[in-house]
């Protein structure tokens, strides 16, 4: 008999390891079935001993080990992808087996496929990691070049892109005249499809480049030489749960510790990356990029229009509609960029002052339109944040007033807005109501390129679908609404995101704004990266930001005796670290979202430290590293 020791893989869990006995002596890094709370989980072996090594210990023991059923048609994980969870543990305050979920594909912690059987190696590539600041164009341009230098040295190279959408550009760009070395892994696949991708994967006669989001990104072959993060800054490497893992961390690491090169490539890189190339921690791949020219020049509108009772609020200047209709009569394409969802993203009483919140996170609800079968017009309040949906009140649930007002411009007021003022023209809407699956996002792309003329309005999740074939005149209908995001990343996202639309639009782009340009706004016009990342990278450090410190934030919810307990034994459990309490100004009357706010020096003892003792906190604080929001 031997005693088995196993870390369960269940999504955020907080359970370590479980001990079994078995009649099997089974290898360390196998994945098995063990029978864990009435239940039947995946899990990996991480010691397998004789039982005759605790004899004592178990016969003085207050409780009976469970026998694990004997396993048919196990699979091993490698050493160097458990190795990676265990380093990861010191960045995040998780579980190994929480770590090890979120790494492995959804097909092999669901039992459904054999982790690929691939023999300890340590390759000598370059580990340090390189940014690559290009256009997307260029960046493809530079991406062939390094893979078929790498595939000229038989190495296979994996390149990750933050989400599905932009796997067909990466195909369409990458794989001319080395058609049969693609490999792709979609979460649009049939299970037929993942079968012969898989098997693709597997045949090691030639090597192989392959295309997948970070579901697919940590499996392993002996010749894979080369990692590729496409779109390195993009939000979509963070995990949104527990243990709210950053890919770009991960995938890093891996690199290390199996001995490959790690390439970074963005339009604009994260200004952490950018820190860490200025102190030679990250290297620079080709050339420095100081200043990106664009051919598409970008023009800056400002709003001078105050509402009045005469007057009401104007969406659109008449500049930006002159310019429109100039560009839809010469049978161009435009794109509207809204930064909020549903036709508001605020919804508050003209009497008393409420404002309708989400009982769950005491967030505001956003006003979200949508259609019925019969094409009747519904509207909900809907929260970003917890996902709760509720039918949207006719009058004030504080003071009975029916004068309710919408505050902020949402997309689909913007949609409204287009199609009152450009009636001649088609105008469609993408946003996450209306593009809510690949199939609809394509079809909704395709009429957009099928007909000249045509309006989409659409968010940030837009900018991938359109980056194949571009757009001819491209407008952010709000500057102020897009700045408005409560992030300490605002500036840089913002930039990033005229810095995608000037790449994607080939004649130009027009920011309506109400407030004077600044410093950024002249950035932008000129291309200018270095002087963005001076004035940012300064910024930062003048307020302890990261990178130069590391951001613990704590978060629970309750009434006001629970948020105390909470807080008192927070405060008893990460002595001597002092955190800075604040209560979420969005809060009910009688459930408060309180927050914990850490600042340590990044890569610090200290942190290491605080991060160790922060996994033993209940499940109920959610805690996690550099969010992009802290308030």
């Amino acid at each position: 008999m031997f005693v088995i020791q196993v870390i369960p893989l269940i999504k955020a869990t907080k359970i370590n390891t479980l001990t079994y006995f078995s009649s099997v002596n089974y290898e360390i890094g196998t994945i098995l079935s063990a029978p864990i709370r009435g239940k039947s989980h995946q899990a990996i072996v991480i010691s397998s001993k004789d039982a005759s090594d605790y004899k004592t210990t178990l016969r003085n023991a207050s409780f009976t080990l469970r026998k694990l059923p004997e396993q048919q048609n196990t699979t091993t994980v490698p050493a160097s992808l458990r190795q990676t969870a265990e380093k990861l543990t010191e960045s995040y305050p998780s579980s190994l087996g929480a770590i090890m979920y979120q790494l492995l594909s959804p097909d092999i912690r669901n039992g459904n496929y054999q982790y690929p059987t691939v023999s300890a190696l340590t390759h000598q590539e370059e580990t340090i990691p390189q940014i690559l600041t290009a256009t997307t164009t260029e960046r493809y341009v530079a991406y062939r070049s390094y893979i078929r230098s790498t595939l000229a040295r038989r190495g296979s190279v994996m390149f990750v892109v933050p989400n599905s959408a932009d796997l067909e550009y990466a195909k369409a760009n990458l794989s001319h005249g080395i058609e049969d070395r693609i490999v792709i892994f979609s979460p649009y696949q049939s299970k037929s499809e993942r079968k012969k991708a898989y098997a693709a994967f597997e045949d090691t006669s030639i090597a192989k480049v392959i295309i997948t989001t970070t579901s697919h990104a940590y499996l392993d072959r002996v010749d894979l030489l080369t990692i590729i993060m496409e779109n390195s800054a993009s939000n979509l490497y963070k995990d949104r749960t527990r243990p709210y893992l950053d890919h770009r961390t991960a995938l890093t690491t891996l690199s290390k510790i199996t001995g490959r090169s790690v390439l970074l490539g963005d339009i604009l890189p994260r200004s952490e990356d950018e820190h860490y190339r200025r102190q030679d921690l990250f290297i620079t791949y080709n050339e420095e990029t100081k200043r990106i020219p664009f051919s598409s020049p970008i023009t800056i509108i400002e709003q001078k229009d105050k509402p009045s009772p005469d007057l009401p609020f104007m969406l659109f200047s008449p500049e930006l509609k002159r310019r429109a209709i100039s560009a839809l009569e010469g049978r161009g394409r435009v794109f509207m960029y809204g930064a909020r969802r549903g036709i508001a993203p605020v919804v508050a009483c003209v009497d008393c002052g409420f404002i309708f919140r989400c009982p769950d996170s005491n967030t505001p609800y956003s006003l979200i339109r949508t259609y019925n079968k019969a094409g009747e017009e519904d509207r909900w309040f809907v929260s970003s944040t917890s996902g709760r949906r509720v039918r949207a009140s006719d009058t004030c649930t504080n003071c009975g007033s029916w004068r309710l007002k919408q505050r902020g411009i949402g997309i689909q007021h913007v949609f409204d807005e287009c199609v009152a003022n450009f009636p001649n023209n088609k105008v469609l809407l993408f946003d996450n109501q209306t593009a809510s699956t690949k199939r609809r996002a394509s079809k909704i792309i395709d009429e957009f390129y099928s007909d000249r003329g045509t309006i989409l309005v659409g968010t940030q999740m837009a900018l991938a679908y359109l980056s194949q074939k571009g757009i001819d005149l491209s407008a952010v209908v709000s500057l102020d609404a897009a700045r408005s995001n409560p992030t300490w990343r605002a500036d840089e996202e913002i930039f990033r995101l005229l810095l995608q639309l000037r790449d994607l639009s080939h004649k130009e782009v027009l920011v309506q704004t109400r407030t004077e340009p600044d410093d950024l706004m002249h950035y932008i016009k000129t291309g200018s990266l270095e002087s963005f990342y001076n004035d940012e990278l300064a910024l930062r450090e003048a307020l302890n930001y990261p990178p130069f410190s590391t951001f613990i934030l704590m978060s629970w919810t309750g009434n006001k005796d629970f948020i105390a307990t909470t807080e008192n034994t927070i405060k008893s459990l990460t002595k001597p670290h002092e955190a800075f309490f604040y209560t979420n100004p969005n809060f009910g009357k009688d459930k408060f979202l309180r927050h914990a706010l850490f600042r340590l020096p990044a890569k610090s003892q200290a942190l290491k430290d605080l991060i160790k003792v922060s996994s033993e906190l209940p499940p109920y604080v959610r805690i996690e590293i550099d969010p992009n929001r802290i308030v």
